[in-house]
C-alpha cells in the first residue's frame, strides 16, 4: 500500500487485505498509522486487531477489538474478529457471544455464522452447529470450507454418507489438494472405491511434484492409498508439520536440571478410554519401574467413562488435564511437569493435537504406536519402531531417528479378558464353512484385496468370509460387490461390533484371519492372535503395511508371512486346504501365546525403558539424537 493510498478516505479494506495476503508486518504498521491519525475511529481500532490478529499478537489484538467495540458497540465485524481470536485462543464461551452478537446484528455474514459453527464444534455441540453450516451454504454455495467442516461434524454424527456428499463438494470447488484426501478417504469409509480411485492419483502425482508451504495432505488417509510410497508419506507428513513451523518454544529444564532422580516420563494422547491405542498400551504404565521412572499422562481425552479409561488412567503417576488448553498453554503445562521425554501417542491421527511438541516442552520427544508411520515433523526426535517395521536400510523414509526395540514396536495388555464361549450359530456361521476373516476397518479395503478374496472363495467350496460390518453404507457397497463376483450372498456375513471382550471371544470361531494390505492389521492381528486365531500376514514396502509381519514374528510364527500377492493367496488356500497343518499352527499359536515376546508385556516395558535411558543419555550427554537399536534382555 502506497503512503497516497494510506492516506484515502477509507484505507481499512487495504491494510486488511494486506494482512489476509500474508503480509502481516506491513498490514501492522498500516494500521497503527491510522489509529495515530484517527484515534476515535473505530473501523482503524477493529482493522489494528484484524492485523494483530493475524501476526497471532493475541493479547495485543484484543484489546484493539475492545477498544473499536468501546467507540461502535454494534460493529458485527469486530464482534466476529474478536470471536474468531477467542475461538483460537480456546476461549469458547466468551467466542460463541461474540459470534452470536455479530449475527444478531449482521444475520447474513458467512464468516461470522461459520466460525461459529466451528466453535459449536470445539465447545462439543455439533449437532448445533450443522444448521449454521447449512445456512451458510445456502448464503454461500461454493464456500468449500463450509462445505469441509460440515462433513466432518457429519462424520461424527455418523451421517456418513451426507458427509461424503460435502467432502466431495469441497474438493471440486477447492484447488488445495487436502480436499481431495478427505474426500477420498471418505468415500473408502463408504465403500466407494470409484472415487477414491479417481482422487488419489491425483494427490500422489501433488505430492510428488511437490506442493506450496500452505497447502497440506492429511498424512493419515496417504497411508491407505493403494500405490502410496514411503516417499509419498513422508511427503505428506513434512507438509503437514510446515503449517506449525512458526510456532515459538517454550521454556523446559536443561537435561542437566533433570538428571537427579527418576526420569520423567510424559505421554500425550486424546485416546485414553475404550480405543484400540488404549487397549495396546494399557499395561505399560502399570508396569513401569517406579524406582526409575515417573509417567505422567497429559490427557486430551473426550471423557468417555469406561472400565478402560478407569484402569489406564489409575496406571500413571499423574494426570494432567490439557483438553481444554491452547496448544501453547498445554506445552507450558508440560514444561513444568518437568518432563524428560515427552511421547506423543497418537501422531496425525483423528483428533490429535502433536502440535503441541512443535513448542518443544521437553528435551527429548517421541511418538509411538498410534500412527504407524512418520510424523515427518522436525520437533520429533525419535520414532518407536523395530527391525520388521523400519528394517535396516529404511532409515530415509522417517524424519525420525529410529528407536528400535528387539521384537515387536507395538505393546499389548496380557490382562486383556475374552468372554465367554460362543456357538458359530449365534454369530450367523455355518457350523461346517472354512471361515476366512477380517476384522479391519472399511477405509482398509481395497478393490484389489477385495478381488483375491473373492478368488479364495470361488477356490475354496464351502468356505465363508466374515468381515465387520463398519457401517451401513460400507457394507451394502460390499454386498453388492459380492454379487458382481458371482459369490453367494450368504457366503458374505457382517459381524456387528461389540464389546472388546465378546469381540476377542468370537474371534476364536474363525478359522483364518486374512491381513488387508496396503494398510495392513495391526490391532486386528494383535486381536487375532490373542484370542488364537491364525493370521495371514503380507509384508508391504511401508511401516503401516509391516506391522502384521512384526507382530507374527514376536510370536514365533514367520511363516505366516506372505512375500507378495500371489504368495498370499497361495497360503491362504494351502492353510484352507490342509486342516493337519492349520491344527498344527493353532497348537503352536497357543503354545507360543505366553512365552514369546508378543504378549510379554513385563519384557516389552523393560526393552521400552532401556530405549528411554539411551535416547535419554543422549540427550544429558550433549548428543544429537540417533538411531538406537535396545539389544534383548536375557
Amino acid at each position: 500500500m502506497t503512503q497516497d493510498e494510506s492516506q484515502t478516505k477509507d484505507p481499512t479494506a487495504a491494510i486488511a487485505a494486506l494482512a489476509d495476503s500474508g503480509r502481516t508486518e506491513l498490514a501492522e504498521r498500516h494500521a497503527r498509522d491510522l489509529v495515530a491519525r484517527r484515534p476515535e475511529d473505530h473501523d482503524a481500532w477493529r482493522v489494528l486487531g484484524y492485523s494483530l490478529l493475524a501476526r497471532n499478537s493475541g493479547e495485543e489484538a484484543e484489546k484493539a477489538l475492545l477498544r473499536a467495540l468501546e467507540l461502535a458497540p454494534r460493529d458485527a465485524v469486530a464482534l466476529e474478529h474478536l470471536g474468531w481470536l477467542y475461538h483460537r485462543g480456546q476461549r469458547l464461551e466468551k467466542a460463541e457471544a461474540a459470534l452470536k452478537a455479530a449475527l444478531e446484528i449482521m444475520p447474513e455474514r458467512v464468516r461470522s455464522r461459520v466460525i461459529l459453527a466451528n466453535v459449536l464444534v470445539a465447545r462439543g455441540k455439533p449437532e448445533d452447529a450443522v444448521p449454521h453450516f447449512e445456512q451458510a451454504l445456502k448464503l454461500q454455495p461454493k464456500h468449500f470450507r463450509a462445505h469441509n467442516n460440515l462433513a466432518n461434524v457429519l462424520v461424527g454424527l455418523g451421517r456418513l454418507d451426507a458427509a461424503a456428499a460435502h467432502y466431495a463438494q469441497a474438493a471440486a470447488l477447492a484447488p488445495d489438494p487436502a480436499y481431495q484426501v478427505s474426500a477420498a478417504h471418505q468415500a473408502r469409509r463408504i465403500g466407494d472405491w470409484a472415487t477414491a480411485e479417481a482422487f488419489e492419483p491425483k494427490i500422489l502425482a501433488a505430492l510428488r511434484k511437490g506442493l506450496r508451504a500452505d497447502e497440506r495432505v492429511s498424512p493419515f488417509p496417504v497411508l491407505a492409498m493403494p500405490d502410496a510410497a514411503p516417499g509419498d508419506q513422508l511427503a505428506a507428513g513434512r507438509q503437514m508439520a510446515l503449517h506449525y513451523r512458526s510456532l515459538a518454544p517454550v521454556a523446559h529444564q536443561p537435561p542437566a536440571a533433570l538428571a537427579a532422580g527418576r526420569l520423567r516420563i510424559g505421554y500425550l494422547s486424546p485416546d485414553l478410554h475404550d480405543h484400540p491405542t488404549a487397549h495396546l498400551f494399557m499395561e505399560v504404565p502399570e508396569l513401569h519401574d517406579r524406582s526409575r521412572f515417573e509417567v505422567i499422562a497429559f490427557d486430551y481425552s473426550r471423557d468417555r467413562r469406561s472400565a478402560y479409561r478407569s484402569r489406564i488412567l489409575a496406571g500413571f503417576d499423574k494426570v494432567v488435564t490439557i483438553r481444554s488448553l491452547s496448544d501453547h498453554h498445554a506445552a507450558r503445562t508440560i514444561a513444568a511437569e518437568r518432563i524428560a521425554i515427552a511421547v506423543d501417542l497418537a501422531g496425525w491421527t483423528t483428533g490429535a493435537r502433536s502440535q503441541i511438541l512443535a513448542h518443544r516442552p521437553a528435551p527429548v520427544s517421541v511418538q509411538w504406536l498410534g500412527f504407524p508411520g512418520t510424523l515427518g515433523a522436525p520437533w520429533i526426535d525419535y520414532m518407536i519402531a523395530d527391525p520388521v517395521t523400519a528394517p535396516p536400510g529404511s532409515e530415509a523414509e522417517f524424519a525420525e531417528k529410529l528407536l528400535r526395540l528387539p521384537h515387536c514396536y507395538q505393546a499389548n495388555d496380557r490382562k486383556r479378558p475374552i468372554g465367554e464361549r460362543v456357538m458359530r450359530a449365534a454369530c450367523g456361521l455355518p457350523e461346517d464353512a472354512f471361515v476366512f476373516c477380517c476384522f479391519n476397518q472399511a477405509f482398509k479395503l481395497h478393490r484389489d484385496n477385495f478381488a483375491l478374496w473373492m478368488d479364495l472363495l470361488r477356490a475354496r467350496p464351502g468356505s465363508v468370509l466374515w468381515l465387520l460390518d463398519d457401517n451401513r453404507w460400507a457394507t451394502a457397497a460390499l454386498r453388492a460387490r459380492v454379487q458382481e463376483f458371482g459369490i453367494a450372498p450368504e457366503r458374505v456375513i457382517f459381524a456387528p461390533r461389540v464389546p472388546m471382550p465378546q469381540h476377542l471371544a468370537r474371534l476364536r470361531l474363525a478359522d483364518l484371519a486374512l491381513d488387508a494390505p496396503p494398510y495392513g492389521s495391526h490391532t486386528t492381528c494383535s486381536d487375532a492372535l490373542w484370542a488364537g486365531t491364525p493370521h495371514l500376514a503380507l509384508r508391504g514396502r511401508t511401516f503401516s503395511a509391516r506391522v502384521s509381519a512384526s507382530l507374527l514374528s514376536a510370536i514365533g510364527l514367520p511363516e505366516l508371512i506372505a512375500e507378495d500377492l500371489a504368495g498370499y493367496r497361495a497360503l491362504a488356500l494351502r492353510l484352507a486346504g490342509d486342516p493337519t497343518l492349520l491344527a498344527a499352527i493353532r497348537a503352536r499359536l497357543a503354545a507360543n501365546r505366553l512365552a514369546t515376546p508378543l504378549f510379554d508385556s513385563l519384557l516389552f516395558t523393560r526393552h521400552l525403558e532401556a530405549g528411554y535411558e539411551a535416547i535419554w543419555r543422549r540427550c544429558r550427554d550433549g548428543l544429537p539424537p540417533d538411531h538406537v537399536e535396545v539389544p534383548p534382555l536375557t
